[in-house]
């Protein structure tokens, strides 16, 4: 089945140089998304720059805004798949083996699952704000330090609003359908963050950022696609966010080593991202295995950290041309993760399992990080 997903976005902006010191920035977006009856999704934002001093040696910037997010195309065929009518899904819960009908039923008495969205669902969106302070130390060599918080509100999850409910969990309140899965936008995210960044010519032979971030961020939604332990206990899923890693290190500079070669260095650390414990059993008979043990909360696992070093060796020869205009070659050579690292991930938290907290992948060389929107 074909689908058309429209999306809108218009954007307008100002820059007002209220004074010599003093630049101001001021702008309104629009979206609007076909699929969603929410058409009042206008995000204001605001910058300013205040250079201190005649010499503007200091310089104090901040600025605050709204973004909203959109769902992507998957959840949407989904909904549009999974519907009365559309492609059938079932699910069978403590099936048999190898016929998952042994106990007795079958497919045609087993109800189908379904998604929807929720019947009040809105575009999630996030208030970020920053504020932070600018120091030329020398020529071509900055310091800052900036603060960066944001609140997300109306963030996207997925609940089986026909789960069995407590106390007993046993039977589904409408027999006539299995999982109804229902996208809502309920979900809460609140990021601080301290950023240090160290740039330009930092030694006569080094050239670069160095950046040193920490960060804390909260939420009790894993995203879209994501299911609470236990579908009638939202509240007990606020927790550190998945993406969430405290330290975080990023180095990208030129070592010049004399008239030789230049040597380019890309150097990405972080501290571990958590993970969630669980008891791999469908405690709450919805047919997912991903219940907690008893007061234990998302996300209390930590996995081991990340660390990756690129190392890029180059030189670069005349090879004819003018003394205004010269030819050069530039010969190069490329090492990828140079210390021969394994960035650890899919961490299993099921206690049942012989490989509870082990890693069972390896991770891409580089690591994710959380997207604060479309820009300020």
């Amino acid at each position: 089945m074909a689908f058309l997903q429209k999306v809108l976005g218009a954007y307008v902006e100002d820059d007002w140089q209220a004074h010599a010191n003093l630049s101001l920035t001021l702008g309104l977006r629009y979206d609007w998304a076909n699929y969603f009856h929410d058409n009042n999704n206008l995000a204001p934002r605001g910058s300013f720059a205040w250079s201190l001093g005649a010499s503007h040696a200091t310089v104090i910037r901040g600025g605050t805004g709204v973004f909203y997010e959109h769902t992507g195309e998957r959840p949407i065929a989904d909904v549009l798949h999974y519907r009365d009518g559309g492609l059938v899904r079932l699910v069978v819960t403590n099936p048999g083996y190898p016929d998952p009908f042994q106990g007795g039923g079958s497919v045609a008495s087993t109800p189908p699952s379904v998604v929807r969205f929720s019947p009040n669902i809105r575009i999630p969106y996030v208030v970020q704000y920053t504020l932070g302070v600018e120091r030329q130390l020398q020529k071509g060599t900055t310091l800052a330090i900036a603060y960066i918080g944001s609140r997300g509100y109306d963030q996207f999850l997925s609940r089986d609003v026909n789960a069995p409910p407590p106390p007993l969990y046993l039977t589904r309140p409408d027999p006539r359908y299995g999982v109804i899965r229902e996208i809502e936008a309920t979900g809460h995210r609140r990021s601080r963050a301290l950023e240090t960044t160290l740039r330009g010519r930092i030694t006569p032979w080094f050239s670069g950022q160095l950046q040193y971030t920490l960060s804390k961020t909260m939420n009790d939604t894993g995203g879209i696609g994501w299911f609470p332990a236990n579908d009638y206990d939202l509240p007990g899923e606020w927790a550190r966010a998945d993406f969430d890693r405290r330290h975080r290190f990023f180095l990208l500079g030129q070592i010049r080593v004399g008239r030789l070669m230049n040597v380019g260095v890309a150097l990405r650390a972080a501290s571990g991202a958590p993970y969630s414990e669980t008891l791999g059993q469908d405690v709450f008979n919805d047919g997912r295995a991903d219940a907690r043990p008893p007061g234990v909360g998302r996300n209390t696992l930590q996995a081991f950290g990340y660390a990756n070093l690129d190392i890029k060796l180059s030189r670069d020869i005349t090879v004819g041309g003018g003394p205004q205009e010269p030819r050069t070659l530039t010969l190069g050579l490329d090492a990828f993760n140079v210390l021969n690292h394994v960035n650890l991930e899919s961490y299993v938290g099921d206690v049942n399992s012989p490989f509870f907290g082990q890693p069972v992948a390896a991770g891409p060389l580089l690591i994710r990080h959380e997207d604060r929107g479309n820009g300020m």
